[in-house]
């Protein structure tokens, strides 16, 4: 800091510091040791020579610093949060702060409007987006690719701190989301957005963050809100979600059919359709649904017809019992269960309960 003293108008303009302080360094030699003295020292005296980035040279005491930047002081003293976030970004270590402040716009009475919550998500996740291409591409040419040439005619690189889904996940939206002196509808608009900044910044989105809004609807009974959510796609399809929407049946019975659709858009979760399928015990749903896509030759007739009989319905196991006589007739030519497929069990219920003339007659 400087003052500056301007004794008349054409006399030039003297500059002090106003914070002198005093600091020991080594005086002469002596037989005991260096003789400390006390010297007076003016901040930003012009015998200071600065270096980029932190050090500071005091040619004629001969000292040396290192300015260390404190953070803390920093979130009350620069009130718009969107520059606060992006000085914090380009400081070391300045994770933990950063949480803080995207915490603290959260909480009542200091919380900042949607709008600025969301731009300063933008910025967190463009720095996300700039990280993830990076180590992309570092995978991609782990030699680090180029000519020394090429490389030095690169723009140097400036390393920001990345706050990740986790970080936010862990110490920002799960625990504003737990208080009850948030309006929950704050909370899910938050989510929301930056689920929606995540998209913007084509970042794949972990399925925590759908899950904690789910919860949240549930926990106060906001079942229409979710399932519009779920129909326009603000929640994606994925396995996580789907199961968990199936836990909410006894709550909320649509869940049910909600996860089955969104099992079915997922291309690779066949299995897990017919698995709820038969614990449901719609085993001809799930015969109709593998036929639907290819897998009814490769299904496990000791697994459907073992459901099929607990269920203690004969004609189910009837019409069970049938569709995997025609299989085995289609793949083998003869309606015969074999060896490895352990059925002998269920032929012989079959027979004692139809008779054995209602097989499948041999070719």
């Amino acid at each position: 800091m400087w003052h500056h003293f301007a004794s008349s108008p054409t006399s030039t303009t003297t500059t002090q510091s106003i914070w002198p302080i005093k600091l020991r360094v080594a005086g002469i030699p002596t037989q005991t040791g260096l003789e400390m003295r006390e010297v007076n020292i003016d901040l930003y005296s012009p015998n200071w020579v600065v270096f980029q980035p932190n050090t500071v040279i005091d040619a004629r005491l001969g000292c040396l610093w290192h300015v260390h930047l404190r953070l803390e002081p920093l979130v009350t003293m620069i009130p718009d949060k969107c520059r606060l976030i992006d000085f914090l970004l380009l400081r070391k270590e300045s994770k933990k702060v950063i949480l803080f402040v995207c915490k603290q716009v959260l909480l009542p009475g200091q919380q900042c409007s949607l709008a600025i919550i969301a731009r300063m998500f933008d910025k967190l996740n463009q720095v996300y987006r700039n990280f993830l291409e990076d180590e992309q591409l570092a995978a991609q040419n782990p030699e680090g690719g180029g000519t020394p040439k090429a490389a030095a005619a690169r723009p140097p690189i400036i390393r920001k701190i990345v706050i990740d889904q986790s970080d936010m996940y862990t110490h920002v939206l799960t625990p504003v989301a737990e208080r009850k002196d948030i309006k929950y509808k704050f909370v899910v608009a938050v989510l929301v957005e930056y689920i929606r900044s995540l998209n913007h910044y084509q970042i794949p989105v972990q399925h925590f963050l759908y899950e904690l809004v789910i919860n949240t609807l549930v926990h106060h009974n906001c079942f229409y809100q979710l399932h519009q959510f779920l129909q326009y796609h603000v929640l994606s399809d994925s396995k996580p979600i789907a199961c968990l929407l199936l836990s909410l049946e006894s709550c909320y019975p649509p869940a049910h059919q909600l996860a089955l659709d969104m099992l079915k858009r997922v291309s690779t979760a066949n299995e897990e359709i017919v698995e709820v399928l038969l614990s449901k015990n719609q085993l001809l749903a799930a015969l109709r649904f593998l036929r639907s896509v290819g897998g009814a030759d490769s299904a496990s007739a000791r697994k459907f017809l073992d459901a099929a009989l607990n269920t203690a319905d004969s004609m189910l196991f009837y019409t069970v019992f049938k569709f995997f006589e025609q299989r085995n007739i289609k793949l083998r030519g003869y309606p015969q269960f074999m060896p490895g497929e352990h059925c002998e069990k269920y032929v012989k219920h079959f027979e004692a309960t139809f008779g054995i003339e209602s097989l499948a007659p041999l070719p």
